[in-house]
């Protein structure tokens, strides 16, 4: 174990990045990094699992019926009754809070605040993604670098001393090369933060142009590593190494698009015009009924059941029973205003894609080459590697973890309070001298006629590994 206690945080996330990816030739950086510290072998996004709602419970450690943000892609009537609304593409974060409460939770940075720190949050993401993990920024006045919530104050000092912000590519490589410089060369040595989030939007973006194992998409990996080492350099040269705990995570995982889904049809035959409002989210789709009506809930259920291309259903919230054939969403911890009638995965196998890589899926609603957004192994299976002071050196962990263990964990490893709302657990093995005496993940299966449901378990946390038909 590393002597000391950390005193800041460095976070990493890497859109997108399966572990399955990590090696010393691919990721040298973050393979040595895990080397010198935890690597979480059995690490889990939430479903469905695409970045805004996995970003906001990274950001709160807690499930999207506290946070309230139930996908990217969703039906809010108060502030769009006509079409779903992507969030954070505009200027709805605002709305979303008046209407419904959203991001009430408390997130890391809202503890930081708390108790004296400062919180930056740098992205070449969404404005969604970078507004998830922190919603009151502003508020408290923290620092965000990002190419349109930055004010001119914020970026103007940056811009001089690095010149202008590149525009976007895929790979995002000269964008997410200066955000890097300006983290290593400018935030680490001058601002010293307690916190700094940076939000790298690579491989996700060349992923989904390219595919995945596409030679591009290595390269955005390639590339993304290496922005790791200067961050690393940067926090040695600003004198922090020892005193920082490094973490490089990812959102979710990603499988092949082999072929297209489109239920508008199905549906067609079964609701009238405009009663049934999908909202496409990469391999799943949200379903919100206009006006309730359970019987139509399990109408479309029954008849999407028999169609090619779907996987495992989800339904039953704000009380409502689930309908046959399919499980309840509460189990993935959706619930409140804005979660959907019902939650629709698609059908997923392991067959190799057409760059060799396991993982395959039909999509929803776009002309990726690769996605996510589906309740298979590959999606939801995402990375998390930890290193730094009063962490383990060298260990690889086989206990299930979640993205929701992550703010309750960095806050402990600060010593900081834990709030009430936090629910993920703290991931103990990361810091003690060995793992638990018999510590081992419990594993069960739902079987039913929607399909089947594989879990793991540890320390009263359960974490879906997949949900396959």
């Amino acid at each position: 174990m590393s002597a000391g206690k950390p005193t800041r945080l460095l976070i990493m996330v890497w859109d997108g990045m399966r572990p399955d990816l990590i090696s010393p030739e691919l990721t040298p950086n973050l393979a040595a990094l895990g080397a010198g510290g935890v690597v979480f072998d059995a690490h889990h996004a939430v479903v469905p699992t695409v970045t805004r709602i996995n970003a906001a419970t990274l950001a709160t450690g807690a499930p999207a019926s506290s946070h309230g943000l139930p996908a990217n892609v969703f039906y809010a009537p108060a502030v769009d009754a006509a079409a779903p609304i992507e969030i954070g593409a505009g200027d709805n974060v605002a709305q979303l809070r008046q209407a419904y409460g959203v991001f009430a939770a408390p997130t890391i940075a809202d503890v930081i605040w708390a108790n004296g720190g400062r919180t930056a949050i740098v992205s070449s993401g969404t404005r969604g993604s970078a507004q998830m993990l922190h919603p009151r920024r502003q508020e408290v006045g923290d620092l965000i670098l990002h190419p349109t919530l930055s004010t001119p104050e914020e970026l103007g000092p940056i811009v001089e001393r690095l010149g202008p912000l590149p525009e976007a590519d895929v790979p995002d490589t000269p964008r997410n090369r200066w955000l890097t410089h300006a983290i290593a060369e400018i935030l680490l040595p001058e601002r010293r933060l307690d916190v700094l989030i940076f939000w790298h939007d690579d491989p996700d973006k060349s992923q989904h142009r390219y595919g995945f194992g596409h030679p591009l998409s290595l390269r955005a990996i390639r590339e993304a590593d290496e922005h790791l080492g200067m961050l690393l350099d940067g926090l040695a040269a600003a004198g922090l190494r020892d005193e920082t705990l490094v973490v490089v995570a990812s959102d979710h995982g990603y499988v092949g698009v082999h072929e297209r889904t489109d239920l508008r049809p199905v549906l067609a035959g079964i609701a009238d015009t405009g009663s049934v409002v999908v909202a496409p989210n990469g391999c799943s789709a949200l379903l919100h009924l206009v006006r309730q009506d359970a019987r139509l809930v399990a109408r479309i259920a029954e008849e999407l059941g028999r169609t090619p291309g779907i996987g495992v259903m989800f339904s039953g919230v704000r009380g409502a029973q689930p309908a046959d054939g399919t499980y309840p969403l509460v189990w993935l911890g959706l619930d409140g205003p804005l979660a959907p009638d019902l939650l629709v995965t698609l059908a997923w196998s392991d067959d190799r894609n057409e760059h060799g890589y396991p993982g395959v899926s039909p999509e929803h609603g776009t002309t990726n080459q690769a996605s996510h957004g589906g309740a298979s192994a590959w999606e939801i299976r995402n990375t998390l590697v930890v290193q730094g002071p009063g962490i383990q050196a060298g260990l690889r962990s086989s206990l299930p973890s979640g993205i929701i263990d992550l703010a309750p964990t960095l806050l402990t490893a600060l010593g900081l309070p834990v709030p009430d709302s936090m629910v993920g657990r703290v991931l103990a093995e990361a810091f003690a001298g060995e793992l638990p005496a018999g510590a081992a993940p419990e594993h069960r299966e739902d079987v039913s006629e929607a399909g089947r449901l594989r879990w793991s378990s540890y320390a009263g946390r359960r974490y879906l590994d997949e949900a396959r038909r």
